[in-house]
């Protein structure tokens, strides 16, 4: 995990990736799961099969920069875009085919208007 971190700057392994022989992507969901079974039951990890991960474990993850929620970190980095627009532009109204900063930001704007109209968002959302 830090050879990748350190070749691509960043820890967000894709989940099918393998590395030297190794499934590194398996693997590092497999932690993720683990670091969730922190707040869990006895009974619940059993039913997962995931054993706690310890605070010096989350510490060395954290320490590469592992994203526990990679959907959550996601959202957040398109949110900041999307800020970064308003501020740029005065207005949020993005085009559909814009792109910020390398990324669709256009397209998850588009995203979250459907999410609303279909269900709306949460204020944690």
């Amino acid at each position: 995990l830090q050879a990748f971190q350190e070749r691509e700057g960043h820890a967000n392994v894709p989940s099918a990736h393998v590395e030297d022989g190794e499934k590194l992507g398996s693997w590092l969901q497999k932690q993720r799961t683990r670091y969730k079974a922190r707040g869990l039951s006895e009974a619940e990890r059993k039913r997962l099969s995931a054993s706690a991960m310890s605070d010096e474990e989350v510490e060395r993850l954290e320490a590469l920069g592992v994203a526990w929620d990679v959907l959550a970190e996601q959202w957040e980095r398109m949110f900041g875009l999307l800020q970064a627009f308003q501020e740029r532009a005065g207005h949020a109204n993005v085009p559909s085919g814009h792109v910020e900063d390398g990324e669709k930001l256009g397209v998850w704007l588009s995203d979250q208007r459907t999410r609303y109209q279909l269900r709306g968002l949460s204020e944690a959302e």
